[in-house]
């Protein structure tokens, strides 16, 4: 309860789903940016892997942040375009959390045609290289239609659902009456972005409007380019 929980979107850039699904890399991070306004909306306490970390660096980053969690988040292939619905690995610790993430997935009407929706594993390296409890989580199969359709179209409903199982293994009451501010509004910028949009922040790069919004998923005018660089200019100048 109360520790940090250490999010892995899948690093598979060349796994590519049916369709117009793309690279398992790019849904999971999306799927990451769904998640984390109502982990922010909670107060849990959460870190998202930036995507040019290794598995190995980010065993050991999450090890440094003290984090009591890991997450790895995929999507699944090899179903031969039939199979569909989640499946969660978990390791020796991790089982509560592969049973909630599959239970509040299911009770999103997500169709499901597999027998066995949690599995124990020891060989997957997400598994067993972290020094914390850990689960990986298969939302759907991105070989299959009725997967695609789930991660795709639903995928504001994966979101809720994964976020309601760590809002509540993380010892809190989740309800459905406030949903969070949709992300790339206000002052939610891109889970693998967020370290770098408080570094921006922080050297005074980039500054917020009157209400200290800063769509960080806007579009930039040429006006605010001009602006940050001279801001980047005066920094370096500073420093010399």
């Amino acid at each position: 309860m109360g520790k940090l929980w250490y999010l892995s979107p899948s690093l598979q850039e060349d796994n590519v789903g049916l369709g117009n699904y793309g690279t398992e890399a790019s849904q999971m991070y999306r799927l990451a940016d769904a998640i984390t306004p109502y982990l922010d909306q909670y107060g849990v306490d959460f870190h998202v892997a930036e995507l040019g970390k290794t598995l190995s660096q980010r065993s050991r980053e999450a090890a440094a942040m003290g984090a009591g969690w890991y997450l790895a988040l995929h999507s699944n292939a090899g179903g031969n375009g039939t199979a569909y619905g989640p499946i969660a690995f978990y390791d020796s610790a991790g089982r509560a959390l592969a049973e909630k993430l599959v239970s509040c997935l299911l009770e999103t009407g997500q169709k499901n045609n597999r027998s066995a929706n949690v599995q124990q594993s020891s060989a997957l390296y997400e598994l067993k290289t972290p020094a914390m409890p850990a689960c990986l989580l298969e939302v759907d199969f991105h070989d299959s239609e009725t997967g695609v359709q789930f991660l795709t179209q639903r995928r504001n409903d994966a979101a809720k659902a994964i976020a309601k199982a760590i809002v509540e293994l993380d010892g809190k009451t989740w309800s459905d009456a406030a949903p969070p501010k949709p992300a790339g509004t206000g002052d939610h910028p891109s889970a693998w972005a967020k370290e770098y949009t408080e570094q921006a922040k922080a050297l005074g790069l980039f500054q917020g409007d009157g209400d200290n919004n800063y769509n960080w998923q806007g579009y930039i005018t040429r006006e605010q380019a001009a602006a940050s660089l001279i801001r980047l200019k005066n920094i370096l100048e500073g420093k010399k």
